[in-house]
């Protein structure tokens, strides 16, 4: 599967859209993201925590609305991750945070390098012998080494949900304490004394160290308010309380929260100032691409009442996702990669067969063309029928986006093929000029429907049709080996088979094709449904009848080969040196002679694999003054 996937996606990633990665990447980083919140089974917790790092670039812009602006990979990782820290450590502790056990990622938006998503997490309370729901609204943006460069972290009904837990906790930490619960408010505001003062005398030493005795600290910390637990950010207890769990990450950074003046983390906001306040360096309007390139012009677009309407500029740096396969103004600069590749391939197939194949080199200038294309179209269809054959396991169910794109590549890779001989060759006969403007068609619409629908069965509905291109090589096998001269008895025992092979592989494929439009496709919502209702049957039908025609003539071919071919226009000198032309059918140097030479049609082998009849010449009977001589057609 992996050797698959490499050879599937190796072509699409020399030209790939501006986004590094794909919206489901983005996706899967969001969900790396509330993984992290999880403590681990390890019993290192605290290293665990420091591994989660690499989810966010070294400069990253945070805010959490409970919390404040928080900035930097270390700090980032710490606070959101380490928040949790010291309840999973002290499950028997009544802490007012709880213990993450399990998350539901409820709702995302993803839009160029911007997620939006609803998360909601069951927090566990052990001593409460329950769990309750916090939800969190996330929106992120991303770079494309993967990591997270802004995030903005909403609480939502925390305050609810405070005013929902701390009650029940309140007789558990007046018992620890050895207080009455006679007075709850009272009760919060020691507990959490007591525990800041805690973790602040058994981390904060030395250098790091902010009180003498923990008497000391009791005393600073009984003097500040409890604050609420939705401004935790500010000079209160609760800022304390939260920080207390970071400390044996980073005590030099993080005991100066614990003093008396809060820090650098636990200070005095001004509602107003703290709202109005441009943190990010970018906004989260969503789907703005930002680059180092274009951000000078539009990151600080905004969409406000200062401005009448939307600037230009939003509209440009929007426009990526408006960009489809139907658009007339879009065409995919990789379809250039596509016809040089083809181009470079053929000329490298003429060479070679021109230098070591005594009949190719004998061949007029067109027919080598003609080997040169059995041979591409015998390499490349095959290639096509590989990768197509890549997504099969979508019949049972089993959906994955690089099986998609292997079918897909296999029909650009056959759409490719079929457009370049159209081009290279000229004389094609009406059949085959059909056969692949239909097969173009077909996968362009189905390319178009799936992108259109976001209908899988799509994908499924392009597999069984390519059978129609990627099963001919039998026939273009027996066709080169025509050309190129091969034993006769074994070309006309290929083309046999082949005429045969590829009739029932192409009926079996539209009649497949048709009897799962039938069983999965028969809807119309709109109007792209009723186009590939009405083209399906007609292309399928189409294709069947070219088909028909290429298998009949196939056998013909190969039955004809045969029979004794005609040799090439030759002249016979009698003894009286006239001269018998058997292109014109007449003596050139005497009028004695009594011979005659009578056009026959014989039948020949096209370019296209296609049965031509010819005019050519057999003298039925030549007689001169040395005797007779007899030449069949």
């Amino acid at each position: 599967m992996r050797l698959s996937t490499i050879t599937c996606l190796i072509a699409p990633a020399f030209l790939s859209s501006v986004n590094a990665l794909t919206s489901f990447e983005y996706l899967q980083i969001t969900k790396n993201f509330a993984d992290a919140f999880m403590p681990s089974n390890s019993s290192d917790l605290v290293a665990d925590l420091n591994a989660k790092s690499a989810l966010f670039a070294e400069d990253v812009r945070g805010s959490v609305d409970i919390v404040g602006n928080i900035d930097g990979r270390q700090y980032s990782t710490d606070f959101l991750f380490g928040l949790f820290l010291g309840a999973a450590q002290n499950p028997s502790v009544p802490s007012p945070v709880g213990i993450p056990i399990s998350y539901n990622v409820t709702a995302a938006a993803v839009e160029h390098n911007t997620v939006s998503a609803g998360i909601k997490f069951e927090l566990e309370y052990p001593i409460l012998n329950t769990t309750y729901p916090i939800e969190l609204e996330v929106f992120l943006t991303i770079n494309d080494q993967k990591e997270i460069t802004q995030y903005d972290l909403i609480f939502r009904r925390w305050a609810w949900a405070t005013d929902t837990i701390i009650p029940q906790l309140t007789p558990y930490m007046a018992k620890m304490l050895g207080m009455s619960n006679d007075n709850s408010t009272l009760t919060l505001h020691q507990f959490m004394a007591f525990a800041s003062c805690t973790q602040t005398m058994t981390y904060c030493k030395d250098g790091s160290a902010q009180y003498s005795t923990i008497a000391e600290c009791l005393a600073s910390a009984s003097a500040l308010p409890t604050g609420e637990f939705y401004r935790v950010g500010e000079n209160n207890l609760a800022c304390r309380a939260v920080h207390a769990s970071m400390l044996q990450l980073n005590p030099a950074t993080y005991c100066p929260a614990m003093s008396a003046s809060g820090g650098s983390f636990c200070v005095e906001r001004d509602y107003t100032t703290t709202i109005r306040e441009d943190h990010f360096t970018q906004g989260f309007l969503a789907p703005k691409y930002v680059t180092p390139e274009n951000k000078k012009l539009v990151q600080d677009i905004w969409a406000s009442s200062d401005v009448k309407q939307l600037s230009a500029l939003l509209d440009v740096s929007m426009s990526g996702q408006d960009v489809h396969s139907w658009d007339p103004t879009f065409y995919a600069t990789m379809t250039f990669v596509y016809f040089v590749f083809y181009y470079f391939f053929a000329k490298a197939t003429d060479f070679m067969f021109g230098r070591f194949n005594n009949a190719y080199q004998e061949l007029p200038r067109e027919l080598q063309k003609n080997v040169t294309m059995y041979f591409m179209t015998i390499v490349f269809t095959a290639i096509a029928l590989a990768l197509q054959l890549v997504g099969s396991p979508g019949f049972k169910g089993e959906w994955y986006y690089w099986e998609f794109r292997c079918v897909r590549l296999a029909g650009v890779l056959t759409v490719a093929l079929y457009l370049f001989e159209l081009i290279f060759r000229f004389n094609m006969r009406l059949p085959l000029v059909a056969h692949h403007i239909l097969t173009i068609f077909a996968i362009s619409l189905g390319v178009t429907t799936n992108e259109y629908t976001q209908n899988p069965t799509f994908m499924l509905s392009g597999i069984i049709w390519l059978f129609q291109a990627t099963t001919e090589q039998p026939t273009f096998i027996g066709l080169m080996g025509y050309r190129l001269k091969w034993k006769k008895e074994t070309v006309a025992l290929i083309l046999k088979i082949s005429s045969i092979q590829t009739f029932v592989f192409k009926a079996a494929s539209a009649l497949a094709l048709l009897v799962y439009w039938g069983l999965h496709q028969n809807f119309n919502y709109n109007s792209i449904d009723l186009v590939w209702s009405v083209f399906v049957w007609i292309i399928a039908i189409g294709l069947f009848i070219t088909q028909i025609w290429g298998s009949y003539v196939t056998y013909i071919i190969g039955v004809n080969i045969l029979k004794k071919r005609p040799g090439p226009p030759i002249r016979l000198e009698s003894n009286d040196s006239s001269n018998i032309d058997l292109e014109k059918g007449q003596d050139e140097g005497s009028e004695q002679s009594s011979g005659t030479v009578t056009p026959v049609e014989v039948p020949t082998l096209g370019y296209d694999g296609k049965l031509m009849v010819d005019k050519s010449f057999a003298m039925s009977k030549t007689i001169s003054s040395s005797g007779s001589t007899a030449v069949d057609g």
